[in-house]
Protein backbone atom coordinates (compact mmCIF):
# COMPACT_ATOMS: atom_id res chain seq x y z
CA UNK A 1 0.00 0.00 0.00
CA UNK A 2 2.31 2.63 0.84
CA UNK A 3 4.67 1.71 -2.51
CA UNK A 4 1.38 2.24 -4.41
CA UNK A 5 0.51 5.51 -2.42
CA UNK A 6 3.50 7.33 -3.75
CA UNK A 7 3.68 5.69 -7.21
CA UNK A 8 0.25 7.01 -8.01
CA UNK A 9 1.83 10.99 -7.11
CA UNK A 10 3.65 12.61 -9.94
CA UNK A 11 3.72 15.93 -8.66
CA UNK A 12 6.52 16.10 -6.49
CA UNK A 13 9.04 19.19 -6.90
CA UNK A 14 12.73 18.96 -6.91
CA UNK A 15 15.42 20.93 -6.60
CA UNK A 16 17.66 21.35 -10.10
CA UNK A 17 20.51 21.89 -8.41
CA UNK A 18 23.21 18.56 -8.36
CA UNK A 19 22.28 16.46 -5.72
CA UNK A 20 24.31 13.97 -3.86
CA UNK A 21 23.95 10.20 -4.55
CA UNK A 22 22.17 7.96 -2.25
CA UNK A 23 24.26 5.99 0.04
CA UNK A 24 23.71 2.47 -0.48
CA UNK A 25 24.04 1.27 3.26
CA UNK A 26 21.59 4.43 4.39
CA UNK A 27 18.96 3.35 1.46
CA UNK A 28 18.98 0.21 2.72
CA UNK A 29 18.29 1.10 5.96
CA UNK A 30 15.93 3.84 5.54
CA UNK A 31 14.21 1.10 3.20
CA UNK A 32 14.02 -1.50 5.70
CA UNK A 33 12.73 1.49 8.63
CA UNK A 34 10.33 2.85 7.08
CA UNK A 35 9.14 0.41 4.20
CA UNK A 36 8.18 2.92 1.78
CA UNK A 37 9.29 2.20 -1.92
CA UNK A 38 13.13 2.11 -2.45
CA UNK A 39 13.11 4.69 -5.17
CA UNK A 40 11.09 6.97 -3.09
CA UNK A 41 13.43 6.23 -0.27
CA UNK A 42 16.71 7.14 -2.98
CA UNK A 43 15.04 10.28 -3.83
CA UNK A 44 14.43 10.96 -0.34
CA UNK A 45 18.57 10.87 0.07
CA UNK A 46 19.63 12.04 -2.47
CA UNK A 47 16.93 15.44 -2.04
CA UNK A 48 18.16 15.49 1.69
CA UNK A 49 22.26 14.89 1.23
CA UNK A 50 21.94 11.36 2.89
CA UNK A 51 20.73 12.87 6.02
CA UNK A 52 19.07 9.94 7.49
CA UNK A 53 16.50 11.87 9.94
CA UNK A 54 15.91 14.17 7.23
CA UNK A 55 14.78 12.15 4.49
CA UNK A 56 12.63 9.69 6.73
CA UNK A 57 10.84 13.15 8.06
CA UNK A 58 10.22 14.22 3.92
CA UNK A 59 9.08 10.23 2.91
CA UNK A 60 6.53 10.94 5.87
CA UNK A 61 5.37 14.58 4.88
CA UNK A 62 4.97 13.85 1.70
CA UNK A 63 2.74 10.60 2.42
CA UNK A 64 0.96 12.52 5.00
CA UNK A 65 0.22 15.44 2.28
CA UNK A 66 -1.40 12.75 -0.21
CA UNK A 67 -3.47 11.09 2.72
CA UNK A 68 -4.97 14.33 3.51
CA UNK A 69 -5.79 15.19 -0.32
CA UNK A 70 -7.48 11.71 -0.42
CA UNK A 71 -9.42 12.20 2.42
CA UNK A 72 -10.87 15.62 1.43
CA UNK A 73 -11.71 14.01 -1.92
CA UNK A 74 -13.29 10.93 -0.29
CA UNK A 75 -14.74 13.13 2.49
CA UNK A 76 -18.54 13.05 1.45
CA UNK A 77 -18.81 9.22 1.21
CA UNK A 78 -21.05 7.42 3.39
CA UNK A 79 -19.09 5.11 5.87
CA UNK A 80 -22.06 2.52 7.09
CA UNK A 81 -19.24 -0.15 7.60
CA UNK A 82 -16.46 -1.25 9.94
CA UNK A 83 -15.17 -2.18 13.44
CA UNK A 84 -15.88 -1.56 16.98
CA UNK A 85 -12.67 -1.70 19.29
CA UNK A 86 -12.06 -2.63 22.66
CA UNK A 87 -9.23 -2.27 25.06
CA UNK A 88 -9.22 -2.57 29.12
CA UNK A 89 -7.09 -3.50 32.50
CA UNK A 90 -7.95 -3.53 35.80
CA UNK A 91 -8.21 0.12 35.75
CA UNK A 92 -10.04 1.27 32.51
CA UNK A 93 -12.19 -0.39 29.17
CA UNK A 94 -12.01 1.68 26.44
CA UNK A 95 -14.37 1.56 22.75
CA UNK A 96 -14.26 3.12 19.76
CA UNK A 97 -15.95 2.92 16.96
CA UNK A 98 -14.44 3.23 13.23
CA UNK A 99 -16.19 3.23 9.89
CA UNK A 100 -15.02 2.75 6.67
CA UNK A 101 -17.17 2.24 3.32
CA UNK A 102 -17.58 -1.25 2.54
CA UNK A 103 -17.49 -4.62 4.58
CA UNK A 104 -14.15 -5.55 2.53
CA UNK A 105 -11.74 -2.93 3.63
CA UNK A 106 -13.41 -3.40 7.38
CA UNK A 107 -11.55 -7.25 6.86
CA UNK A 108 -8.69 -5.64 5.52
CA UNK A 109 -5.17 -6.12 7.59
CA UNK A 110 -4.40 -2.46 7.89
CA UNK A 111 -7.78 -1.08 8.35
CA UNK A 112 -8.30 -3.30 11.32
CA UNK A 113 -4.31 -2.07 12.61
CA UNK A 114 -5.98 1.59 12.20
CA UNK A 115 -9.00 0.22 14.36
CA UNK A 116 -6.55 -1.46 17.06
CA UNK A 117 -4.11 2.05 17.15
CA UNK A 118 -7.08 4.38 17.83
CA UNK A 119 -8.21 2.41 20.13
CA UNK A 120 -5.70 2.35 22.09
CA UNK A 121 -4.79 5.59 21.79
CA UNK A 122 -8.95 6.41 23.36
CA UNK A 123 -7.90 3.90 26.06
CA UNK A 124 -4.24 5.92 27.09
CA UNK A 125 -6.35 8.80 27.34
CA UNK A 126 -9.20 7.14 29.55
CA UNK A 127 -6.80 5.86 31.92
CA UNK A 128 -4.84 9.30 32.10
CA UNK A 129 -8.33 11.06 32.54
CA UNK A 130 -9.31 8.53 35.79
CA UNK A 131 -5.98 8.75 37.24
CA UNK A 132 -5.37 12.31 37.62
CA UNK A 133 -9.00 12.86 38.53
CA UNK A 134 -10.52 13.60 41.65
CA UNK A 135 -13.78 12.45 40.56
CA UNK A 136 -13.02 8.97 42.01
CA UNK A 137 -13.55 10.25 45.58
CA UNK A 138 -17.03 10.73 44.65
CA UNK A 139 -18.14 7.56 42.86
CA UNK A 140 -16.77 4.37 42.23
CA UNK A 141 -16.95 4.08 37.91
CA UNK A 142 -15.86 7.55 35.81
CA UNK A 143 -17.80 7.34 32.56
CA UNK A 144 -16.14 9.03 29.75
CA UNK A 145 -17.58 9.75 25.94
CA UNK A 146 -15.26 11.08 23.35
CA UNK A 147 -16.65 12.82 20.24
CA UNK A 148 -15.29 12.25 16.70
CA UNK A 149 -13.57 15.95 16.69
CA UNK A 150 -12.28 14.89 20.20
CA UNK A 151 -11.06 11.92 19.17
CA UNK A 152 -9.34 12.96 15.91
CA UNK A 153 -7.20 15.58 18.51
CA UNK A 154 -5.71 12.66 20.75
CA UNK A 155 -2.32 12.37 20.09
CA UNK A 156 -1.32 9.76 18.28
CA UNK A 157 1.70 8.76 20.42
CA UNK A 158 4.20 10.87 22.51
CA UNK A 159 4.95 13.56 19.79
CA UNK A 160 2.49 16.27 20.31
CA UNK A 161 2.70 17.02 15.97
CA UNK A 162 0.93 13.90 15.78
CA UNK A 163 -2.42 13.61 15.90
CA UNK A 164 -4.85 10.75 15.38
CA UNK A 165 -7.11 12.83 12.69
CA UNK A 166 -3.44 12.43 10.82
CA UNK A 167 -2.92 9.38 10.93
CA UNK A 168 -6.23 8.46 9.51
CA UNK A 169 -5.62 10.57 6.95
CA UNK A 170 -2.42 8.97 5.68
CA UNK A 171 -4.40 5.64 6.39
CA UNK A 172 -7.18 7.01 3.87
CA UNK A 173 -4.67 7.68 1.67
CA UNK A 174 -3.13 4.11 1.66
CA UNK A 175 -6.52 2.45 1.63
CA UNK A 176 -8.10 4.12 -0.62
CA UNK A 177 -11.82 4.23 1.13
CA UNK A 178 -12.94 7.29 2.90
CA UNK A 179 -12.75 6.46 6.57
CA UNK A 180 -13.96 7.88 10.16
CA UNK A 181 -13.70 7.68 13.81
CA UNK A 182 -16.88 8.35 15.10
CA UNK A 183 -17.30 7.71 18.67
CA UNK A 184 -15.85 6.30 22.30
CA UNK A 185 -16.64 5.68 25.19
CA UNK A 186 -14.89 4.51 28.42
CA UNK A 187 -16.04 2.77 32.10
CA UNK A 188 -13.30 3.45 34.90
CA UNK A 189 -12.38 3.19 38.14
CA UNK A 190 -9.30 2.86 40.52
CA UNK A 191 -11.37 0.86 43.09
CA UNK A 192 -9.67 -2.48 43.33
CA UNK A 193 -13.51 -3.96 43.97
CA UNK A 194 -14.30 -3.49 40.21
CA UNK A 195 -13.85 -5.70 37.38
CA UNK A 196 -13.75 -5.39 33.91
CA UNK A 197 -15.09 -7.59 31.51
CA UNK A 198 -15.84 -7.28 27.29
CA UNK A 199 -16.99 -9.43 24.60
CA UNK A 200 -17.10 -8.65 20.61
CA UNK A 201 -18.87 -10.12 17.83
CA UNK A 202 -18.12 -11.90 15.61
CA UNK A 203 -14.87 -11.49 17.86
CA UNK A 204 -11.35 -10.93 16.70
CA UNK A 205 -8.46 -10.28 18.99
CA UNK A 206 -5.49 -8.12 17.22
CA UNK A 207 -2.29 -6.32 19.62
CA UNK A 208 -4.40 -6.54 22.86
CA UNK A 209 -7.52 -5.51 21.33
CA UNK A 210 -10.68 -7.42 20.84
CA UNK A 211 -12.68 -5.96 17.61
CA UNK A 212 -15.94 -6.86 16.01
CA UNK A 213 -18.81 -5.57 14.22
CA UNK A 214 -20.79 -5.25 18.13
CA UNK A 215 -18.85 -5.05 21.16
CA UNK A 216 -19.99 -4.80 25.20
CA UNK A 217 -18.15 -3.80 28.18
CA UNK A 218 -19.51 -4.08 31.90
CA UNK A 219 -17.83 -2.80 34.87
CA UNK A 220 -19.49 -5.16 37.78
CA UNK A 221 -18.48 -5.80 41.46
CA UNK A 222 -18.13 -9.32 43.65
CA UNK A 223 -20.35 -9.50 46.73
CA UNK A 224 -21.85 -11.18 48.80
CA UNK A 225 -24.34 -13.81 47.98
CA UNK A 226 -28.13 -12.91 48.31
CA UNK A 227 -29.69 -15.83 47.25
CA UNK A 228 -28.23 -18.98 45.86
CA UNK A 229 -30.28 -21.63 44.40
CA UNK A 230 -29.19 -25.05 43.93
CA UNK A 231 -30.46 -25.39 40.00
CA UNK A 232 -28.28 -22.34 39.51
CA UNK A 233 -25.29 -23.91 41.48
CA UNK A 234 -25.37 -27.05 38.32
CA UNK A 235 -25.36 -25.28 35.51
CA UNK A 236 -23.54 -21.46 36.42
CA UNK A 237 -19.90 -21.75 35.47
CA UNK A 238 -18.52 -18.46 37.33
CA UNK A 239 -14.95 -18.06 34.75
CA UNK A 240 -17.59 -17.86 31.92
CA UNK A 241 -19.93 -15.74 33.59
CA UNK A 242 -18.27 -11.88 32.61
CA UNK A 243 -17.98 -12.84 29.06
CA UNK A 244 -21.42 -14.72 28.81
CA UNK A 245 -22.95 -10.98 30.52
CA UNK A 246 -21.22 -8.82 28.07
CA UNK A 247 -22.78 -11.56 25.35
CA UNK A 248 -25.96 -11.25 26.71
CA UNK A 249 -25.70 -6.87 26.67
CA UNK A 250 -25.05 -7.86 23.10
CA UNK A 251 -27.93 -9.86 22.41
CA UNK A 252 -30.15 -8.63 24.18
CA UNK A 253 -28.99 -4.58 23.83
CA UNK A 254 -30.91 -3.51 27.55
CA UNK A 255 -31.16 0.27 27.69
CA UNK A 256 -30.60 0.25 31.33
CA UNK A 257 -29.62 -1.40 34.57
CA UNK A 258 -32.78 -1.34 36.35
CA UNK A 259 -36.51 -0.30 35.81
CA UNK A 260 -37.99 3.11 36.63
CA UNK A 261 -41.27 2.71 37.25
CA UNK A 262 -43.45 -0.23 37.41
CA UNK A 263 -43.89 -0.55 33.01
CA UNK A 264 -43.65 -4.09 31.72
CA UNK A 265 -42.00 -1.89 28.60
CA UNK A 266 -39.01 -0.52 30.68
CA UNK A 267 -38.63 -4.49 31.86
CA UNK A 268 -38.44 -5.26 28.58
CA UNK A 269 -35.15 -3.04 28.35
CA UNK A 270 -33.93 -3.19 32.02
CA UNK A 271 -31.12 -5.11 32.02
CA UNK A 272 -31.54 -7.00 35.66
CA UNK A 273 -35.17 -7.71 34.30
CA UNK A 274 -34.03 -9.74 31.00
CA UNK A 275 -34.01 -13.53 31.01
CA UNK A 276 -30.22 -14.39 30.59
CA UNK A 277 -29.36 -15.21 27.60
CA UNK A 278 -27.49 -18.23 28.49
CA UNK A 279 -29.83 -19.66 30.42
CA UNK A 280 -33.29 -18.27 29.72
CA UNK A 281 -34.98 -19.80 32.84
CA UNK A 282 -33.44 -16.85 34.85
CA UNK A 283 -33.26 -13.63 34.95
CA UNK A 284 -29.83 -11.63 34.77
CA UNK A 285 -31.03 -10.57 38.67
CA UNK A 286 -31.39 -13.97 39.88
CA UNK A 287 -27.81 -14.72 37.95
CA UNK A 288 -26.31 -12.31 39.31
CA UNK A 289 -27.97 -12.52 42.95
CA UNK A 290 -26.73 -15.97 42.86
CA UNK A 291 -23.46 -15.43 42.60
CA UNK A 292 -23.67 -12.10 44.50
CA UNK A 293 -21.84 -9.85 41.84
CA UNK A 294 -23.67 -5.90 40.55
CA UNK A 295 -23.60 -4.79 37.44
CA UNK A 296 -21.86 -1.30 38.02
CA UNK A 297 -22.54 0.12 34.66
CA UNK A 298 -22.44 -0.95 30.83
CA UNK A 299 -21.24 -0.25 27.64
CA UNK A 300 -22.75 -1.26 23.98
CA UNK A 301 -21.52 -0.50 20.73
CA UNK A 302 -22.77 -1.61 17.26
CA UNK A 303 -21.38 -0.53 14.50
CA UNK A 304 -23.23 1.81 12.22
CA UNK A 305 -25.98 2.30 14.71
CA UNK A 306 -28.46 5.41 14.85
CA UNK A 307 -26.84 7.37 17.85
CA UNK A 308 -29.94 9.63 19.33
Amino acid sequence: MLRRLFHRSSNISFRTSEMMPASQSLLSTLRKKTGYAITNCKKALEMNDNDIEKAENWLHAQAQSQGWAKAAKLQNRSTPNGLVGIMLNKKCAAMVEVNCETDFVSKNEKFQSVVTQTTGVCFKKSLETVLSSDVLQETPIIRLGFSSEQLGALQLNNNSDSKLSDFLALNIGLIGENMAVRRGAALCSTNSNIKFASSTHPEQVLDGSSLGKYAAVIAYEEGQVLSEQAELIEIIEIEKLPKQLCQHIIGMNPQSLEKEDNSSDEEETALYHQEFLAHPDYTVREVLDHVGWKIKAFLRFECGETVC
